[in-house]
């Protein structure tokens, strides 16, 4: 594994919601993000950055706080700067890191710096859709980079919302699969299911009690709450499907 493409991301997708910062109106609520402006989204965006940095680079959970945050007035353009910042911060000392080297993070996969290095590239990236959407009502996401944050939904986020939650796994089986043309191979289909009460999850074709498919794009749209099914295709029990995406602590 390359940790290059997940540092390339997390600074064009900074740089973008940087622009954003510095040209959009900050007091506008983000409709992604109930109860945020832009202000409060990008400020979200830059202190999470911060924070992964001090557990990659200590190796331990962050227990003080020992980061800058933006002053409560600041300008577009100061907080822009700011973010970017703490963006390049983050880069460089990912940057140090070979993917297999240890850490730690408070997530289900294993303790090695590559879960740092996408979960930073993904955080960024919704929360850049979210500022453009906030800020202009269009926005996109690579259709390779959203593939593999339906994977990291499925392997991170799910099996955290369950432990947190305490939430019982849905019975009915789920496939999702991407309809996107040119995504590498093996990449794009997963099936999660109950096993004995436990999240089980596979990625490969099998046919499970419903189906969602779609462009990549919007299937991790629709899984991280941001679109309607509207954009997808859903195919068999739907009841099925309301049982994975109602799931509590969403």
């Amino acid at each position: 594994m390359n940790l290059d493409p997940y540092l390339l991301a997390i600074r064009s997708d900074s740089k973008k919601m940087a622009r954003t910062a510095a040209n959009g109106d900050l007091s506008a609520p983000v409709e992604s993000c109930p109860g945020w402006d832009l202000r409060k989204l990008v400020s979200h965006t830059g202190t999470v950055q911060r924070w992964a940095t001090k557990a990659i680079d200590s190796g331990v959970a962050p227990t003080t706080v020992e980061y800058s945050s933006p002053a409560p007035n600041a300008s577009g353009d100061e907080l822009s700067a700011w973010l970017l910042d703490g963006a390049e911060t983050l880069i460089t000392t990912l940057g140090t890191k070979h993917p297999e080297d240890p850490t730690w993070h408070p997530f289900e996969p294993e303790q090695k710096a590559w879960v740092w290095a996408r979960r930073q590239s993904q955080e960024t990236m919704i929360h850049r859709w979210d500022a453009e959407m906030t800020a202009s009502g269009t926005s996109s996401l690579e259709s390779a980079n959203a593939a593999e944050g339906i994977g990291e939904f499925f392997d991170l986020a799910l099996p955290r919302i369950f432990a947190r939650e305490a939430s019982v796994v849905p019975s009915p089986s789920l496939h999702v699969q991407c309809t996107d043309d040119g995504l590498p191979d093996g990449a794009g289909e997963w099936i999660v299911w109950n096993e004995g009460g436990e999240y089980r999850m596979a990625t490969e074709h099998r046919n499970g009690d419903a189906a969602l498919r779609g462009f990549a794009a919007d299937l991790l749209l629709v899984l991280m709450g941001r679109s309607d099914r509207g954009s997808i295709n859903v195919v068999g029990d739907t009841a099925a499907c309301d049982a994975w995406l109602h799931l509590p602590g969403f």
